[in-house]
C-alpha cells in the first residue's frame, strides 16, 4: 500500500507461458490473475498468497511487489521520484542489493543506465539520512530490486523471490545449454503429465525434464530444497504465516512410484549430471537412468510418453551430423512406446525436425533463452 494505492503483484515468466501461468495460478488458489507481457497480473492478494507462488510455482521467474508507480520523462525525473521513496523502509545501511531493469524508454535506452540511476539515487539517500552508503552485490544481495519503464511508465519493485525461481536448490551438476527448470515444468505441463505415466526421456541431458516430473508426481513443492526467499527481509514478513503456507504444500506430498521415469543419454557426463541432479532432489533411487544409445535401448516398461530436448545443433557441422538422430528418434517413438502413447519432441531447429517422419499432431511454440523453439506433440499408435 502506497499512498493509499493497493499495487497489483505481477508474476514474471519466460515468453509465450503466460496463458499456462494463469491456469496455474488459479490452480494454486490465486484470484482471478490477469495475463500480461512476460507475465501475469495478481490485483486480489495478501502476503499469504506472495508466499505461496514463490513456494509452489512452477512457472513463474519471480514475484514483484511494486513500491512505486511513476511518470520517467528522463533521468532526473527517475533520479526524484527514486530518491523519494523511503529506503529505509527496504534496505538497512550494512545490507548489500542489486537492481535488475528492463527499459524500453526513448531517452533511457540502455537498462544498465536506467539501474545506475536508481542506485545512485537509493545511495544518495541512504548516506544522507544515516551516514552510511550501502553496497551493490550482484549475486546473492540481501534486497533484490526490480525496475521497469515502458514507454513514461516506470515502477520500481520489491523483488519478494530474491534468487530467480526456476533455481530449485537441485542443480548441482550441469551440461552445455541446459533447459531452465520453469520451462522443462511448461513443456510437461503441455505434454499433460500424470504420475500414473511411464514418462521416457531419451536425450535426458543433465536430468532436468526427469526431475521435474518427479517432483510433479510427488507433489513436491518446486521451492521445497530452497531456504532464502526475498520476501524474508520485507519489513511485512510473517514468519508464522509462512510456515503455515509452507506446511499446507509439504504435507501434500506423496512417494514416487517406482518404474515410471526413465532416462537415456550417450554422454558419461550427462548421465553422471543427472545421477548426482537426482540424489540432491532425493530420486536417485526410483528414477532409472542408463547410459547408452537410445537406438539400442530396450525400456523394461513400455513408455506411454516419450518426452525429449535433443541437441539442436548450433553449427551446420553438428547439424548434419544429427539428422541421423532425428530419424532415429521417430523409429524410436514408433517402436519402443506403448500402444497408445504420446511424443514430444522440443527443439529449436524446425529442419531437423523434418527428420523425425511423424506428422505432429500439435505444435506449441516456446521461448528457450532468446531462441524461437517448438514443441511437437505425436500420437503414436
Amino acid at each position: 500500500m502506497v499512498n493509499g494505492e493497493k499495487f497489483h503483484l505481477f508474476v514474471s515468466c519466460a515468453p509465450e507461458l503466460e496463458p499456462l501461468l494463469v491456469e496455474e495460478l488459479k490452480e494454486l488458489g490465486v484470484e482471478a490473475p490477469r495475463p500480461g507481457y512476460r507475465g501475469v497480473y495478481v490485483d486480489d492478494w495478501d502476503w499469504s498468497t506472495i508466499y505461496t507462488i514463490n513456494y509452489a510455482s512452477r512457472l513463474a521467474s519471480r514475484v514483484l511487489l511494486p513500491i512505486a508507480r511513476f511518470k520517467c520523462f528522463h533521468r532526473t525525473s527517475l533520479y526524484e521520484k527514486a530518491y523519494e521513496i523511503d529506503w529505509s523502509r527496504y534496505l538497512k545501511p550494512n545490507w548489500t542489493f542489486a537492481i535488475d531493469a528492463n527499459v524500453n524508454h526513448r531517452e533511457l535506452r540502455n537498462s544498465l543506465f536506467a539501474a545506475q540511476v536508481v542506485k545512485d539515487a537509493i545511495c544518495d539517500q541512504m548516506r544522507h539520512k544515516t551516514g552510511r552508503r550501502p553496497s551493490v552485490q550482484l549475486q546473492d544481495p540481501d534486497l533484490q530490486i526490480n525496475l521497469f519503464i515502458q514507454q513514461q511508465i516506470a515502477v520500481i519493485s520489491f523483488d519478494t523471490s530474491g534468487t530467480p525461481l526456476h533455481k530449485r536448490g537441485y542443480r548441482q551438476e550441469t551440461v552445455e545449454a541446459p533447459m531452465q527448470e520453469t520451462l522443462a515444468a511448461a513443456i510437461l505441463r503441455l505434454a499433460r503429465y500424470r504420475s500414473d505415466a511411464v514418462l521416457l526421456d531419451p536425450c535426458c541431458g543433465s536430468g532436468t525434464l526427469l526431475i521435474e516430473a518427479a517432483l510433479l508426481a510427488t507433489q513436491t513443492p518446486p521451492g521445497y530444497l530452497r531456504q532464502q526467499w526475498g520476501f524474508m527481509q520485507h519489513m511485512a514478513y510473517d514468519n508464522l504465516e509462512w510456515l503455515r503456507v509452507k506446511n499446507h504444500w509439504d504435507a501434500k506430498r506423496i512417494p514416487l512410484q517406482p518404474h515410471h521415469l526413465f532416462g537415456v543419454d550417450l554422454s558419461k557426463s550427462a548421465v553422471r549430471a543427472t545421477k548426482i541432479n537426482l540424489r540432491a532432489a532425493g530420486f536417485q533411487q526410483q528414477v532409472e537412468v542408463v547410459e547408452g544409445d537410445f537406438r539400442d535401448y530396450q525400456p523394461s516398461v513400455a513408455p506411454t510418453l516419450i518426452v525429449t530436448n535433443p541437441p539442436h545443433g548450433r553449427r551446420l557441422e553438428e547439424e548434419d551430423q544429427l539428422h541421423s538422430l532425428y530419424r532415429a528418434l521417430g523409429d524410436f517413438f514408433k517402436k519402443k512406446a506403448a500402444t497408445p502413447a504420446q511424443g514430444f519432441i522440443f527443439t529449436g531447429n524446425l529442419e531437423l525436425a523434418k527428420e523425425i517422419g511423424l506428422a505432429a499432431k500439435r505444435r506449441y511454440v516456446l521461448n528457450n533463452g532468446g531462441v524461437d523453439s517448438r514443441l511437437l506433440e505425436f500420437d503414436l499408435y
